[in-house]
C-alpha cells in the first residue's frame, strides 16, 4: 500500500541485523495500549517474528484486557499480561525468566521503556521522546501527529521499526488470527452463523467526534431487517444503553453489547456478511478479521487510521475543520457536521456495493 511504502522515506538508523543479534530465547515486544492501536501493528509484530531463527520464539507483554487478543495468534508464544500501566515485580520477573535478548517497545510513553529497561533486556528498541531515550539501546526519530498533516498510514510508523530489526516488506500481511469458540453458546445469544449478518458498532470509546448519530446506525439497520437479514448490535459494557437504543429505534436487532467475550467478537466480525463502523477499535478489529464493510470518519483521518484487511468502503466527509482528531467539537455552530453530514443513504449505497462483489 502506497501510504506506508519505503518510497516516502525511512528514518535515519543503523539496522540491527539478525544475524548479528543475540536473540537468547527471543523477543519480547510491548504492545501498544488499546484494541485498535494493537490490531494496527499486526503486520509489523509479524514481520518481527519472522526475523527469528526457527528456536526461538516471540512473546507480548500488553494490558490484561489485550491478552485474549494475542493470544489468537499461532505466532505468539506467549503473553505477559499486565493489570495495570506499570509491569508490577511479578511482571517483571516473568520477563526476565523469558530470557529474551531484544525488547521492541511499541508504545511512546516513558513508562513502558522504563518497565523493559528493568528487566535486563540487552538490546531495546523504541522510538525517542518523552525523556525515554536513555532507556533505549537503539532509537528511532520521535513520531509526532498533527492534525491535518497526515500524509501516510499509521502502520509504517510500525514498519520503520521491525525494519529496524531487518525486515525488507512493507505490506499488511500476517498470518490471521484462529479463533476458537463456541457456536452453540453464539446460537444461545442468538447468534446463527448460517444467518447474513450484519454487525453495527456504535459505540466510540474515544469520544463523540467519532460517533455516527445513533438514529443513522438505526436507519441503516432497518433497512437490512426489511430485506429479511439479520441485525446484531456490538459493543462494550459499557455500550449496551447505546446498543439498545440503536435496536429499539430500529424496531428489531440482536443487542449483543458486553454479552461476549474479545475472541467471540473477533469470531463473529469475522462471520459477518458486512459491517458499520466508526473509526473504532471495532473496525480495526473486524479488518484484522478479514472482514467487510463501512467504514464513518469525520474528526479522524483514514489516510492515517484507515481499516487494514478485508474489504472496506470509507466514508469521510472531509468538512473545512477535519481532521480534527478531537474527542469533542470545539467549533461553534458546527455540531458534529462532519458526521451528521454522512446520510443513512450513503451508507447503504455503499453496502448494496459492497454485497455484490
Amino acid at each position: 500500500m502506497d501510504l506506508y511504502s519505503p518510497e516516502i522515506g525511512e528514518p535515519d538508523l543503523k539496522r540491527l541485523i539478525p544475524e548479528d543479534i543475540d536473540w537468547k530465547n527471543g523477543v519480547i515486544v510491548r504492545s501498544t495500549n488499546w484494541l485498535g492501536d494493537a490490531c494496527m501493528t499486526l503486520p509489523a509484530v509479524f514481520k518481527i517474528y519472522k526475523q527469528l531463527p526457527p528456536d526461538k520464539k516471540l512473546y507480548i507483554m500488553c494490558p490484561k484486557n489485550l491478552k485474549s487478543f494475542w493470544e489468537t495468534f499461532p505466532w505468539v508464544e506467549k503473553t505477559v499480561p499486565l493489570d495495570s500501566k506499570r509491569a508490577s515485580k511479578e511482571d517483571k520477573a516473568l520477563v526476565k525468566s523469558l530470557n529474551c535478548g531484544l525488547a521492541v517497545i511499541l508504545p511512546n510513553s516513558f513508562g513502558s521503556a522504563l518497565d523493559l529497561s528493568k528487566c535486563g533486556i540487552p538490546v531495546r528498541l523504541g522510538r525517542e521522546g518523552r525523556l525515554r531515550s536513555m532507556l533505549l539501546t537503539h532509537k528511532l526519530p520521535q513520531w509526532k501527529r498533527v492534525a491535518g498533516e497526515d500524509k501516510h498510514h499509521q502502520l509504517r510508523e510500525y514498519l520503520q521499526i521491525a525494519a529496524a530489526v531487518g525486515a525488507n516488506t512493507w505490506d499488511d500481511n500476517y498470518t490471521p488470527a484462529e479463533t476458537v469458540v463456541s457456536e452453540e453458546r453464539l446460537n444461545d445469544l442468538g447468534f446463527d452463523v448460517n444467518e447474513k449478518w450484519l454487525v453495527l458498532a456504535p459505540g466510540a470509546k474515544f469520544g463523540p467526534a467519532k460517533q455516527w448519530p445513533l438514529d443513522y446506525y438505526a436507519a441503516v439497520a432497518a433497512w437490512w431487517i426489511k430485506e429479511g437479514k439479520k441485525v446484531a448490535v456490538m459493543g462494550t459494557p459499557d455500550e449496551v444503553e447505546v446498543a439498545e437504543k440503536v435496536v429499539n429505534t430500529a424496531g428489531g436487532g440482536l443487542n449483543l453489547a458486553g454479552k461476549t467475550n474479545l475472541m467471540e467478537l473477533m469470531h463473529i466480525l469475522g462471520k459477518a456478511e458486512l459491517s458499520v463502523v466508526n473509526d473504532s477499535g471495532g473496525m480495526h478489529l473486524s479488518a484484522a478479521m478479514g472482514g467487510k464493510g463501512v467504514a464513518i470518519f469525520g474528526s479522524t483521518d483514514p489516510r492515517a487510521t484507515g481499516p487494514l484487511g478485508g474489504r472496506w468502503k470509507i466514508i469521510w466527509n472531509k468538512i473545512e475543520c477535519s481532521p480534527c482528531l478531537k474527542k469533542v467539537c470545539e467549533i461553534p455552530g458546527k455540531d458534529y457536521d462532519c458526521l451528521k453530514g454522512i446520510k443513512p443513504e450513503q451508507v447503504i449505497e455503499a453496502l448494496k456495493v459492497l454485497e455484490s462483489v
